[in-house]
């Protein structure tokens, strides 16, 4: 690493010095060769009151005659091409950017060294390139086929993960290739709980106190006091920041995600609880299923929400909402 440090930068400038001064302007200003930040055709072309097409030409021209240059004198830049494909072969085939970068001069940033491999590499046009989109980050690959394969495979596990709606352990996806999956694609990541899933969803990527409220809740399988809940949260590594226990609360009231179960107990509306106090969730039972006997209804409600026995019975004392039949079943009032 530190003999590719110091070295690449030195055979670059060797390879560009049989260009004209304005091409090797251009060539430096295109790959970021002195400051690792690359320009755009519009921007050199703007400087130089050329079009951006007449800067592409000179770009390729610039190429192909340091390519005729090379002829049987490749070994300069050989093993830096051997580095490449050794990292490129260990990681099947794909490897992001940024990632070659940090394997190949032990920074993932774009600086003049990076810039420099980017050069030597579209230079021997040994490997491709995919320019960073909104389905990927920047990635190379050993051949064209390969990473059109890759994408196809991403595409295919994304469909699976959509179909599937929710996240999966690590440990059990089905393929050899997650962790470029997880490092080359958007739309697919894991969680703190090395969770996989789509990036969409509020399990692997949470926004907020909400979304990271759900996600611990969802993890823990049961319904949590919001202290316990800010605690989990704050356990997880979510990140620096801390969450604050009267925030959660706050947020989770807020959230039809959540039902408060009990005296500031949360649990997931997805796990069958039913929202309101225990007289709503009594009324909402007799609404639908007409009079019902005290048991069931005790049931019903502890089901629904964390309360006690005697919660639920006082509740059903409730005259202005409730009256006993002959049979000595519970039924709404009448109007």
């Amino acid at each position: 690493m530190t003999e590719s440090n110091s070295h690449i930068k030195k055979i670059v400038s060797q390879l560009t010095s049989g260009l004209n001064p304005r091409n090797r302007e251009i060539i430096g200003r295109r790959f970021g060769l002195k400051t690792g930040a690359k320009e755009t055709l519009e921007s050199i072309g703007v400087s130089y009151q050329i079009t951006r097409e007449r800067v592409r030409q000179i770009e390729e021209a610039s190429l192909a005659q340091i390519r005729e240059s090379l002829e049987g004198a490749g070994t300069q830049i050989r093993p830096f091409i051997v580095l490449a494909r050794e990292i490129l072969e260990s990681s099947d085939g794909v490897v992001r950017e940024d990632e070659l970068f940090s394997r190949f001069s032990g920074s993932s940033e774009e600086t003049p060294t990076n810039a420099s491999l980017v050069f030597i590499l579209t230079l021997a046009k040994q490997f491709d390139r995919s320019l960073e989109d909104n389905d990927f980050h920047a990635f190379w690959s050993v051949t064209p086929e390969r990473a059109e394969a890759f994408r196809s495979e991403v595409a295919q596990f994304v469909t699976m993960l959509e179909k599937q709606k929710q996240v999966m352990p690590e440990s059990e996806a089905m393929t050899p290739s997650l962790a470029s999956y997880l490092s080359v694609s958007k739309n697919i990541g894991k969680n703190v709980f090395n969770e996989v899933g789509l990036t969409s969803w509020p399990e692997i990527k949470p926004r907020g106190v909400r979304d990271k409220s759900f996600l611990v809740l969802k993890k823990e399988g049961a319904p949590k006091h919001f202290r316990e809940i800010t605690q989990l949260i704050n356990s997880a590594n979510f990140g620096t920041r801390k969450a604050h226990v009267q925030t959660v609360h706050n947020e989770l009231i807020k959230d039809n995600r959540f039902v408060l179960v009990g005296r500031g107990i949360y649990g997931l509306s997805e796990w069958g609880y039913e929202p309101g106090t225990v007289k709503e969730v009594i009324a909402n039972l007799l609404r639908s299923e007409g009079p019902q006997s005290k048991d069931k209804i005790i049931a019903h409600v502890m089901a629904a929400r964390m309360v006690k026995p005697n919660t639920v019975v006082l509740g059903m004392q409730d005259k202005k909402l409730f009256q006993e039949t002959a049979e000595g079943h519970i039924a709404l009032k009448e109007a």
